[in-house]
C-alpha cells in the first residue's frame, strides 16, 4: 500500500524555504503553521450609514486638536500565556462562562487581517477561564478551525491532556485528521472501547482510516466488515476501501469542494487526490489540510496560502517565500502575476513595478487584493530610495500604504514627506493616516486639516469619516458621546478577552467599517490595554477601504 502523504514531494521542497531561517523543526512548524510566538511579526466595498454621532455634522464640529501558564484547568490551557501575548490571564474579568462561549461560537472570520489576528491571539491565549465556563476549550479549538488554524486547535487541545470530555475528543481527533497528525488520531485514548457514540459513524471510519495506515494484513478485512454494517458514510466508503486497495486510488472520485470534511481531507492527503480547483472554493476550516500536498501544485498552493494568511492563520512571511519560491512554476493567472512581482520586488526592487502590481491587486476581489499584497511587498517597497516618490503619482501612494500595512511607519513618513502633498486635502490625508500609525508623529495636527476632513464628510465622504473617527479614538480630535454598553461596557469592566470578541464582532459586520464602530473599537482596544492592536486595525481600516 502506498502512503502519498509520506512521500517526498516538490511542493515540500519550496515550504523548506519558508521556514528556512530557523533551525529547528518546532520553529518551522510554528512559521509555516501560524503558531502564536510569532503573532508580534506582523478593502471600496458597500457603503454603510455611519451613527448618527458620525452624521455629516454630528461629532465633528469641535476643533480637532510569554511563558507557559500553569492551568488549573482544561479550559485553562492554552498555547502561550496571556501576558506573553499582551493580555492578562485574568482577562476574562467578570464574564460569565455563558457568554464567553456564546461569543467564542459566533466568532468569524473578518475581512480585515488585523482583527482576524488579535480574535486567534485571544482565542490560543492560556488564562483564567470564566465561572462555570465547562466546554469552552472545545468551543475555541472549533472557533480556530473556522479560522483556518487547524493547528493551533490541535495543539490548544493537546495541551489539555488526555482529561478531556466526548466534544473536546472530537474536536481534537477533526483538527488532527485536518492537519495530519496521524499520532494523535490514532493514539490508544482516542480509539480505546468507551469511545464517544457514533451516531454519524465518524469513530467508526475513524477506526478503518487507523487500521489502513498501519498497513496491517487484516485491515481490508476488518474495513470490509465496517462496510457492511453500514455505518459508514457512503461519501467516505469509497475512499476508505482505496486506502487499503491501491488498485482503486485512480478510480476513486474527488468529492466535491462543499463535501469536504476533516476526515475526507485525511483520506484524499494518503490518496494523493487533491488538486487546486478544491483549494478555489473548499471550505476555510478545510484549507489547512489542503496547501502541502503534492497533487495540489503549486497554483493550488498558493492559493491556498493567500487564504490563510488573508484571516492570519499563516505568517505573512509564509506566503511572501512561498510567492518567491513558486513564481516559475505558474503562469498566466492572478496568482502568477502576484508572485512574479514578490520575486521580482525581492531579487530588485523596482517602485514602478511594485506600484503597478499593487495598483492590479486593488482590482482583486477577495484575497489577494491590495491589503494582502501590500504586507507581503512591504520589507522590500521599505527599501526603496524616497527621492523617486514624488514622480510616481498614485503608485506612489500605493507603496507608501503598502509600507503602512507591513509596518514600516518610519519608512512611510519619509515617503509620504518625499512625496510633498500638494493640496490641502491631500496634506489632511497623509496627516490623519501617519499620526494613527505612529505615536510618535514628528508632525503636527493642524486645525485646517481637521477643517478639510470635516467638509468632506459633511459631503459624504465616507473615508473622511473614518479618519476623523480613527484621530478621535486616539484623542487627536475630540470624541463623540457613545453609549456605555457592548463592547465598550465591558472594557471599561476590564473584562478583556469579552470586549475584544464583541469589538470584532461588529467589525466583522461591516465592510468597509464604519466611523462609528472604528472608532469604538479603537477606545475599546486602548481601554484594555491594546493600544498597538488599536493602531494596526484603524490603519487597515482606513487603507483597504481607499484601494477596494
Amino acid at each position: 500500500m502506498k502512503f502519498y502523504s509520506n512521500r517526498i514531494k516538490p511542493i515540500h521542497r519550496a515550504l523548506a524555504v519558508a521556514v528556512s531561517l530557523t533551525g529547528t523543526p518546532a520553529f518551522a512548524q510554528q512559521v509555516l503553521l501560524g503558531q502564536p510566538e510569532n503573532v508580534t511579526g506582523n478593502n471600496e466595498p458597500v457603503t454603510v450609514n455611519p451613527g448618527s454621532a458620525y452624521d455629516s455634522d454630528g461629532g465633528f464640529g469641535s476643533d480637532i486638536g510569554s511563558s507557559s501558564l500553569e492551568a488549573p484547568s482544561a479550559e485553562a490551557a492554552g498555547l502561550q500565556g496571556a501576558a506573553a501575548l499582551g493580555l492578562s490571564q485574568n482577562m476574562w474579568g467578570g464574564t460569565s462562562g455563558e457568554t464567553a462561549i456564546a461569543l467564542i461560537g459566533q466568532a468569524t472570520p473578518s475581512r480585515l487581517y488585523t482583527v482576524n489576528r488579535l480574535v486567534r491571539k485571544t482565542l490560543v491565549a492560556g488564562a483564567t477561564p470564566p465561572e462555570n465556563a465547562s466546554g469552552m476549550l472545545a468551543r475555541r479549538a472549533d472557533a480556530l478551525i473556522r479560522f483556518g488554524a487547524a493547528e493551533d486547535a490541535s495543539s490548544l487541545v493537546s495541551a489539555a491532556g488526555n482529561n478531556i470530555d466526548d466534544d473536546l475528543r472530537r474536536t481534537r481527533a477533526e483538527a488532527a485528521l485536518i492537519v495530519g497528525r496521524d499520532e494523535v488520531l490514532c493514539g490508544k485514548d482516542m480509539l480505546e472501547p468507551g469511545s464517544p457514540g457514533d451516531a454519524d459513524g465518524f469513530w467508526t471510519t475513524l477506526r478503518g482510516y487507523c487500521l489502513a495506515q498501519t498497513g496491517d494484513k487484516l485491515a481490508p478485512v476488518a474495513i470490509s466488515a465496517m462496510l457492511e454494517l453500514g455505518n459508514i458514510n457512503s461519501l467516505d466508503a469509497p475512499l476508505l476501501e482505496a486506502l487499503v486497495d491501491e488498485s482503486l486510488i485512480d478510480f476513486v472520485s474527488v468529492p466535491h469542494a462543499s463535501a469536504l470534511t476533516p476526515m475526507r481531507i485525511a483520506m484524499l492527503r494518503s490518496l494523493g487526490r487533491a488538486n487546486f480547483q478544491i483549494v478555489e472554493s473548499a471550505p476555510l476550516p478545510m484549507i489547512a489540510g489542503l496547501f502541502a500536498l503534492e497533487s495540489t501544485g503549486a497554483k493550488g498552493a498558493l492559493l491556498a496560502a493567500e487564504r490563510l494568511e488573508a484571516v492570519g492563520a499563516i505568517e505573512t512571511e509564509v506566503l511572501r517565500e512561498m510567492y518567491v519560491s513558486f513564481a516559475n512554476e505558474v503562469q498566466g493567472t492572478p496568482v502568477a502575476s502576484r508572485a512574479k512581482a514578490v520575486r521580482d520586488a525581492q531579487n530588485s526592487p523596482d517602485a514602478k513595478a511594485m506600484g503597478d502590481a499593487l495598483i492590479a491587486a486593488a482590482r482583486t476581489k477577495g484575497v489577494g487584493g491590495f491589503a494582502q499584497l501590500g504586507r507581503v511587498l512591504a520589507p522590500s517597497a521599505a527599501k526603496l530610495q524616497p527621492t523617486q516618490a514624488a514622480e510616481l503619482g498614485a503608485l506612489g501612494y500605493a507603496l507608501r500604504d503598502a509600507m503602512l500595512m507591513g509596518g514600516f511607519t518610519r519608512e512611510a513618513g519619509i515617503w509620504s514627506d518625499a512625496q510633498g502633498a500638494k493640496s490641502l486635502v491631500e496634506q489632511a490625508d497623509v496627516a490623519a493616516v501617519m499620526a494613527v500609525a505612529d505615536p510618535g508623529w514628528p508632525g503636527t495636527w493642524r486645525r485646517e486639516y481637521g477643517d478639510a476632513l470635516r467638509k468632506r464628510a459633511r459631503e459624504g465622504d465616507e473615508h473622511a469619516r473614518r479618519s476623523l473617527a480613527a484621530l478621535a479614538g486616539f484623542d487627536i480630535a475630540l470624541k463623540p458621546k457613545l453609549p456605555d454598553e457592548g463592547a465598550l461596557k465591558a472594557s471599561r469592566e476590564g473584562k478583556i478577552a469579552e470586549a475584544v470578541l464583541l469589538a470584532s464582532a461588529e467589525m466583522t459586520k461591516e465592510t468597509p467599517v464604519s466611523a462609528k464602530t472604528l472608532d469604538t473599537t479603537i477606545r475599546v482596544l486602548r481601554n484594555v490595554g491594546l493600544e498597538n492592536d488599536a493602531r494596526k486595525i484603524a490603519v487597515e481600516a482606513m487603507i483597504t477601504a481607499r484601494w477596494r
